[in-house]
């Protein structure tokens, strides 16, 4: 032990003497320290854009609470109360406009995952979900071919690069400087020698890595000593990286090339495994599970929604009134029913629809799950993904909870509009609790 921690020492004096590992240093520090902001920035913007549409979304609750209350005797007050108090709406002039937010999670900005492909909020009123959450924009697609810079970003694709710079010369470096004979008279063996620098190596990237997650956590706000399991786990992942590379340069220090050929081996193998494998694992998956094609899908929306406003009220009333006996009232001529209850058939369609998407695209991720270690990049950037919850399981989840909330405004709003029913101050005060 005693050998092993001064030969760690001066190995440590020796690489700290050259400006060769401190500017790499410095280099991956910045590029972190960059991926930190930028995450920040971004997560930042979307929170930004979810406090400003819910702040619009309770201006719009108090003045309908504020219309609701107004003396109708002037033609301009009884139109702004007709707005508050009538269920129903015709196109654009719908009662209200809800809002529901993906809220970020802890460590959302270290690691962006699919949060700038997904919407972070939805807005939508009590007509048809399906088409209102599917006409939406994802993103920009020129930045999504290039990815986000996040610190997640650094460590799968730079830090490996820091490790290959490191250690490509570990042998060829002596024996290029002509040290290696002074190193092979020495009373250790030639291997525990170099098990020994190798580690002072893995020990300053691990070190680096430790200052850029401790920056991360406190630039973004996150309390390490209340989501010291966030910590850990971020910690675990990357550490076990790392020790990957480290042991893929040992394997091609281990036939002792010339330190060219050793770097070229090297970024041959980073190539291969951040760009290449991950392109063909994608195009393999492609061949076997076909993406669903989402243009095809909102066709689809549109044919079967043409099909559904060509029908007459009463065939659409009739089977409405089949799944909700509880509305019917015998009505079969109302055309604010008919309306509504259009919207409702049609979703009705629609979700059969996305569950055949989200089937697809299911058995199209569980054929990435089993292949994916083929892809080590790949691999860690989804498990950080998952651990910040940006994820696509996030996304589904957080699309369980907007359906699970517009059928709740649903219930309320219906209850009303079939009862020919309007609402007062009460009813909105309801409304507002759930926004």
């Amino acid at each position: 032990m005693k050998l092993f921690l001064h030969i760690t020492y001066f190995e440590w004096l020796s690489l700290w003497r050259s400006n060769t590992l401190k500017t790499l240093l410095l280099i991956v520090l910045g590029a972190g320290i960059y991926g930190i902001f930028f995450g920040k920035f971004e997560i930042d913007k979307q929170q930004q854009k979810i406090e400003q549409v819910k702040q619009h979304e309770i201006q719009q609750m108090d003045s309908l609470m504020a219309w609701v209350q107004l003396d109708t005797t002037s033609i301009q007050n009884k139109q702004k109360w007709k707005q508050a108090a009538s269920p129903v709406g015709v196109g654009w002039n719908k009662h209200f406009t809800y809002f529901k937010t993906h809220q970020a999670s802890d460590g959302a900005g270290l690691c962006l995952g699919q949060r700038d492909l997904y919407p972070v909020y939805y807005a939508f009123n009590v007509s048809d979900l399906a088409r209102q959450v599917n006409t939406a924009e994802l993103a920009n697609p020129t930045k999504l071919l290039s990815g986000n810079f996040d610190l997640s970003y650094v460590y799968v694709f730079i830090f490996p690069l820091l490790l290959i710079a490191l250690f490509y010369n570990l042998y060829a470096g002596e024996k290029e400087g002509g040290t290696l004979s002074i190193l092979q008279a020495q009373s250790c063996s030639l291997w525990f020698l170099f098990l020994s620098k190798g580690i002072v190596r893995v020990l300053i990237v691990w070190g680096l890595a430790a200052i850029l997650l401790t920056l991360g956590f406190w630039i973004q706000g996150i309390s390490i000593a209340n989501n010291l399991g966030l910590f850990s786990q971020w910690a675990v992942i990357i550490s076990m990286y790392c020790l990957i590379w480290a042991a893929v340069m040992a394997c091609i220090v281990w036939f002792r090339l010339h330190s060219a050929l050793s770097a070229m081996i090297g970024l041959s193998v980073w190539l291969l495994c951040t760009l290449v494998l991950p392109a063909m694992l994608n195009l393999f998956v492609l061949a076997n599970e076909t993406l669903p094609n989402r243009t095809e899908m909102l066709h689809t929306y549109r044919e079967m929604n043409g099909e559904i406003w060509g029908q007459p009220k009463s065939y659409v009333l009739k089977e409405f009134y089949a799944d909700h006996p509880e509305l019917n009232d015998g009505d079969t001529t109302n055309f604010h029913k008919w309306y509504y209850a259009s919207f409702t058939l049609f979703d009705k369609k629609a979700v059969l629809l996305d569950v055949a998407f989200e089937t697809q695209v299911m058995q199209r991720n569980a054929l990435i799950d089993k292949w994916i270690w083929l892809a080590p990049a790949a691999m860690v950037q989804a498990q950080l993904s998952e651990l910040s919850n940006t994820d696509r399981a996030s996304h589904l989840q957080f699309m369980k909870e907007v359906r699970a909330y517009h059928a709740a405004l649903k219930k309320l709003y219906y209850a009303r509009i079939f009862s020919n029913k309007e609402f007062n101050l009460q009813d909105l005060q309801e409304l507002e609790q759930k926004l």
